[in-house]
């Protein structure tokens, strides 16, 4: 069985039904990839490296994890933090908001309570590790160093790494700052996962060629290049190319976790031998279909419905 550990937080999400209304869910860019990839590949081996409390809340949230398939093994504890909170608001065009409580939450402790227990050593070897910006945002400076470091230990025990920068202003001292960690994080991965939009923010590129030829530059070997519009760009060894189209879905709800979505099945198909085009189109498949639904994780039932739709049975 292949091994894929994810690493970052998760989140209490409470999502606007109406003005005085909220529905309640767990969720956080890390944890939805962990769920598609789990949805898309059961057979797969998905591990979660977070810090929650000792509260009701965690007890909940770990309840749920393991209900997707889930492996929590690694998940910390700590009595001093509880999980973080965020609420989404979406417009009539399903482009979502955000309000965040999230300051000293229990997954900003990780590093210190993974050294606590042993750091690299408590670790067992993985096939594939994910993280994304976020779960570097999150932390301060010398933790964002910790986790990089366990990052790089990891990779050289034989895990491909995988990167989602996933960009977001407000987490960042300036955008100076953001340059150099995601810069510092490409250097320690396998496989990137950029957006053009953010690249031209930080580094004013306006071609997926320019984000390739930075992060090959940087020593990535494969990288994934989310152009909006423009499809999807992707880039193996040899300069090897292929192109995903932009396709909109039929009706656009709500556009969160779509770029997690994606990443968690593209990864989950790389993971088992799947091309490049393949794992994009089957990226492509479910983020369409995710965004079509409200929260970040869409109902279980409807995902297995989508993804193997019931057998026409002729009378």
């Amino acid at each position: 069985m292949s091994s894929f550990l994810i690493i970052g937080e998760c989140m209490l999400e409470l999502n606007a039904q109406s003005e005085k209304s909220y529905s309640k869910a767990f969720a956080g860019d890390s944890y939805n990839c962990a769920v598609y990839a789990k949805r898309w590949q059961p057979n797969l081996k998905v591990s979660y490296l977070t810090t929650v409390g000792t509260d009701s809340v965690s007890d909940e949230m770990l309840k749920e994890w393991a209900s997707e398939g889930i492996d929590c093994s690694l998940v910390m504890k700590t009595e001093s933090a509880q999980p973080g909170i965020y609420m989404i608001s979406t417009d009539d065009e399903g482009e979502r908001s955000f309000s965040y409580w999230r300051k000293d939450s229990a997954a900003t402790q990780l590093m210190r309570v993974l050294a606590a227990a042993g750091g690299a050593e408590v670790i067992p070897y993985f096939d594939y590790v994910y993280f994304s910006g976020i779960s570097l945002a999150i932390l301060n400076d010398v933790d964002k160093k910790s986790l990089l470091e366990l990052i790089q230990t990891l990779r050289k025990r034989g895990a491909k790494i995988a990167f989602d920068p996933n960009y977001r202003a407000s987490m960042w001292q300036s955008e100076e700052h953001a340059k150099y960690w995601l810069e510092s994080a490409y250097q320690c991965c396998d496989i990137a996962m950029p957006g053009l939009d953010e690249h031209n923010v930080l580094f004013k590129q306006t071609t997926p060629q320019e984000v390739r030829e930075q992060l090959q530059a940087l020593g990535v070997r494969e990288s994934v290049v989310k152009c909006g519009e423009q499809g999807v760009c992707s880039y193996g060894g040899n300069d090897s190319f292929c192109h995903l189209p932009f396709t909109p879905a039929e009706n656009q709800l709500d556009s969160t976790a779509a770029g997690d979505s994606f990443a968690g099945t593209y990864l989950a198909s790389r993971i088992v031998g799947k091309s490049r085009a393949e794992s994009l189109a089957n990226a492509n498949k479910i983020a369409g279909f995710v965004v079509q639904h409200k929260g970040a994780i869409v109902n279980k039932l409807r995902y297995q419905e989508f993804v193997k739709p019931a057998e026409v049975v002729s009378g």
